[in-house]
């Protein structure tokens, strides 16, 4: 049997691991390097259903119980759900268990798209928080506690918030302050903390999102610590949600077929937080102060300090600033796997982001360390960036003509569209709710019906001005760049643009493979 033909994927996976790339991305395992090796080597072994003597993960009462009570011990919660959906059925189960339909929720606009799917789900209205920005490393940063004082005073019928932390960058929001202002308001403060489940390990590490005061809060195990895939933990932290409602919310997302590896890599991550995850975590933290030591006497290439602006940052997430340099983050990821065989987790325009856990090998960390340090004493500014730089700029003029050329035709075309659309949905009244932003930091996200139909595809030239209909993701870091409602801009034109060009994964952004220009998806009306 040819693999190629025959198991497409099942080949490709073998050639990724047989590339012997070093992996600074998820999961956390690193290929299986986190698991002991009569761990690893047995997983298929475990793989059996709810058969006499193994429990029930939707009625647990013995085994399963009793590995959700010793998690959420490990992690100091009142009570632990395991979830083999990933983290996406923990938010939605922690939406619908803390709210109801119609009740008004704050949330930091760059949160992952989960929310905002769970947003149109379940019919929750957004009052959206924008984040900061830090000129000195061109990054979002959490909103102050001022912003979200000021959100609560103008809209004093809020349910409650929902907050990410840390972000992709390790960057963590002020729960202890939002905490409290939170619980003194009478509002339930809910975490999406994904990317934090191994703070609990060590002091160095940022406090977790239950010992700063969460209601509740959501953990992917599976991207920093040894956990397989889909692994992720709903822990509850206080008794403002009732227990009840949370159970059935995560019985209503989760599969009637949960799977017992996925489980068992959960308990063999509660059980290596209790037993050696202090003394790993505190290992690896002190390697990396020595190799960061090295990476700030970069030229070009800026190291993430470990805060930002008074903010704390994951100390385990590496992240270089290529704002400085000729080089793009898309560009330096490239360069990094084609050249010295690393694979980082995520690039954007300036940025490189690196996950490191304990199952990484202290020289594959070294040998990153060596790999950036060479590209950076590589980097040849002057004419190359100029040149960039005049052709990036050739390239914004191209597309504002296009635009412009773009809105006359859109313009002629606009009744005819919406015509086409009403004919091939059947739904006359698809746009009577459509999403209008009526301030900076406040839409309205549109009804279920409407976010599935009554939509069309457009030229990216013909949609500045229009109601954007899709989820514009760049993955990662799976933030949405453009939320349903949201106008579309010449800006957003532009950096979408870019993001074809550097062959950035763009979800619900149409990318033609005959080279003809994208579109995206409007509401028209």
């Amino acid at each position: 049997m040819n693999k190629r033909v025959e198991t497409p994927l099942i080949g490709a996976l073998e050639d990724y691991r047989d590339s012997r790339k070093i992996k600074m991305h998820m999961p956390g395992h690193k290929g299986g390097q986190g698991f002991p090796q009569w761990f690893g080597e047995n997983l298929a072994q475990y793989d059996f259903t709810e058969i006499p003597g193994l429990d029930n993960l939707h009625n647990p009462k013995s085994v399963i119980k009793s590995s959700l009570d010793k998690c959420a011990k490990a992690f100091g919660a009142r009570k632990s759900f395991y979830l083999v959906n990933g983290s996406t059925s923990g938010i939605h189960a922690m939406l619908i268990s803390a709210f109801n339909k119609g009740d008004k929720l704050l949330v930091q606009r760059d949160c992952h798209q989960s929310v905002i799917n769970g947003l149109i789900l379940f019919g929750i209205q957004p009052i959206f928080i924008m984040p900061g920005y830090n000129v000195t490393w061109h990054v979002k940063t959490p909103a102050g506690i001022e912003a979200w004082e000021k959100a609560l005073s103008e809209n004093p019928d809020v349910k409650g918030a929902i907050v990410t932390s840390p972000d992709y960058f390790g960057i963590c929001a002020p729960l202890y302050d939002l905490a409290d202002l939170m619980h003194k308001k009478g509002k339930i403060l809910l975490v999406d903390e994904a990317h934090g489940a191994h703070f609990v390990c060590s002091s160095r590490l940022p406090p977790t999102a239950l010992e700063q005061g969460a209601d509740l809060c959501v953990q992917s195990f599976h991207k920093t610590m040894s956990a397989l895939t889909q692994a992720a933990i709903l822990h509850i932290g206080s008794t403002r949600v009732p227990e009840n409602r949370i159970k059935l919310a995560v019985s209503m997302l989760t599969t009637t077929s949960p799977s017992y590896p996925i489980m068992a890599s959960m308990e063999y991550v509660s059980e290596f937080v209790k037993t050696e995850g202090g003394a790993k975590y505190d290992e690896l933290i002190r390697m990396l102060d020595e190799i960061k030591n090295d990476l700030g006497r970069m030229k070009d290439l800026r190291l993430f300090p470990d805060e930002i602006k008074g903010l704390k940052r994951d100390p385990t997430r590496l992240v270089i600033d290529t704002y400085n340099s000729n080089f793009s983050g898309f560009e330096l990821y490239e360069k990094l796997d084609k050249e010295y065989g690393i694979v980082a987790e995520m690039a954007d325009e300036n940025h490189v982001v690196f996950i490191v856990t304990t199952a990484d090998k202290g020289e594959d960390l070294v040998c990153l360390k060596e790999s950036l340090i060479d590209l950076d004493q590589k980097i040849d500014f002057d004419q190359e960036k100029e040149l960039d730089k005049r052709i990036e700029l050739d390239k914004r003029i191209e597309m504002d003509k296009r635009i412009e050329m773009g809105q006359k035709v859109y313009k002629n075309q606009k009744v005819d569209l919406a015509q086409q659309s009403k004919s091939k949905k059947n739904n006359k009244n698809a746009f009577s709710t459509l999403p209008i932003p009526i301030q900076k930091e406040e839409y309205f996200i549109p009804e279920l019906s409407t976010y599935l139909d009554g939509n069309i595809d457009v030229p990216l030239s013909c949609a500045v001005g229009q109601k954007n209909a899709g989820m514009i993701t760049p993955y990662p870091p799976g933030i949405p760049y453009l939320c349903p409602g949201e106008t579309i801009t010449k800006e957003h034109i532009h950096a979408l643009s870019n993001m074809v060009m550097q062959k950035c994964e763009v979800h619900r952004l149409i990318i033609p493979e005959d080279g003809t220009e994208s579109r995206i998806r409007v509401f028209i009306g």
